[in-house]
């Protein structure tokens, strides 16, 4: 596999954008490899978008299983050559920034309320909102309202099971539908997203992050997470996987910011999780 993860690397990287979708398309997908690696129930999860679109809230839960326990129906029964693709990509560089971003939210939740009494917090594109679970500041009742919104209404049917008992509030709201200006939402200490920027163009990825700024308090942050280019197995996500994200560098990242109101805003900043694989996007709000 990382000879397989080596090779498509490379060869993405030195062609151009075009005949590397040629490659993927007739070379890739019509090799043998391609119905073994479906084996791998990441891999296929992703390429056969059971909920409409790849990266799904159980995709992820399949990246934090082996280490948060969860119990998840998609992974049982799986052969025993899909039992080692999972176990490999488990530890593959995607997966493991996934799992380091969790931890970063999870911390940075947990933060804000030792700063702040009872903070307010957004989280768009929430999934399954994994990073409440393990959150003292939420188990603890030391948090005010925490809004979970997502367009994936069988996700948000897991936060309202799961977390719904300690406060957490969900909406079934769309990008469009808060770039329309149909979800009036403010007051918030904390607004973040995690991964839905890596499926947004800059266009509308700088109108959001207007938007998002703007439903901050006096004093309140927005985070904004994007993997990096450089991850090392993109190229496997793409020919086999079918998964395609925005990749952008921290240069980009920093460039959502621009159209920001600068008497507005106190500090952007920019930091990257351990791996080196996710770079999150921090603008601080005047007080």
């Amino acid at each position: 596999m990382a000879g397989i993860c080596f090779v498509l690397n490379g060869m993405r990287h030195y062609v151009s954008e075009s005949t590397w979708k040629q490659f993927v398309a007739h070379e890739c997908r019509q090799h043998p490899l391609m119905q073994l690696l479906q084996q791998d129930p990441l891999t296929s999860r992703a390429f056969t978008r059971p909920r409409g679109y790849a990266g799904d809230a159980v995709m992820m839960d399949m990246m934090y299983a082996a280490e948060h326990g969860y119990d998840l129906p998609a992974v049982a029964g799986i052969s025993e050559l899909g039992r080692k693709l999972y176990e490999y990509q488990f530890q593959s560089p995607a997966p493991k920034a996934v799992r380091a971003r969790r931890r970063i939210i999870c911390e940075q939740v947990d933060n804000l309320a030792i700063r702040t009494p009872k903070p307010h917090i957004l989280s768009l594109a929430c999934g399954h909102l994994r990073e409440a679970y393990d959150c003292p500041a939420l188990r603890e009742g030391r948090l005010g309202r925490y809004l979970a919104i997502d367009q994936d209404k069988e996700s948000l049917a897991v936060v309202e099971r799961e977390v719904g008992p300690l406060g957490v509030e969900t909406l079934a709201a769309s990008v469009r539908d808060i770039l329309k200006g149909r979800v009036p939402l403010a007051n918030f200490d904390l607004v973040y997203t995690t991964g839905l920027y890596d499926y947004l163009t800059e266009p509308v990825a700088r109108r959001l992050c207007e938007i998002l700024f703007g439903m901050l308090n006096p004093g309140g942050r927005l985070l904004i997470a994007n993997f990096l280019p450089s991850i090392s197995n993109v190229g496997y996500m793409e020919a086999f996987a079918d998964w395609w994200l925005i990749y952008r560098t921290e240069a980009e990242l920093l460039r959502l910011a621009e159209t920001l109101p600068d008497e507005q805003v106190e500090t952007i900043n920019l930091f990257v999780e351990e791996n080196k694989n996710i770079a999150f996007l921090e603008v601080s709000r005047k007080s």
